[in-house]
């Protein structure tokens, strides 16, 4: 339904994935607040990563998605993980710079002109 970019990298919330890099929860490092439809005290090894929203969606996920307003992303993808297939694309080493911003073109330009 939805595959996300990943990172391992240091985050104060992280998402945790099982073996096969299907969405698991979230985790608040800070607080140790958890959330998600898979968390329970027999899954084991989930490992913490970082997101980095660059996405690939499933046309269907519009329909399917409940929040309304302004939300968070991420609620939508621990919903929709409960019954659908949500994973994560581990891409850590790999150069991206969110261009998002003014300063961040001339950083985007430095590294790959």
């Amino acid at each position: 339904m939805v595959t996300f970019g990943v990172t391992n990298r240091k985050s104060s919330r992280v998402l945790l994935f099982d073996k096969d890099n299907r969405l698991r929860g979230w985790r608040n490092v800070q607080t140790g607040e958890e959330k998600g439809p898979h968390l329970n005290a027999a899954e084991t090894g989930l490992k913490e990563m970082a997101y980095s929203c660059a996405v690939i969606y499933q046309p269907e996920i519009f329909d399917l998605i409940k929040q309304q307003g302004k939300f968070s992303i991420i609620e939508t993808y621990l919903d929709l993980a409960a019954e659908h297939s949500i994973l994560g694309y581990d891409h850590s080493g790999d150069l991206l710079v969110d261009v998002g911003k003014p300063e961040s073109v001339a950083v985007a330009e430095k590294l790959f002109l």
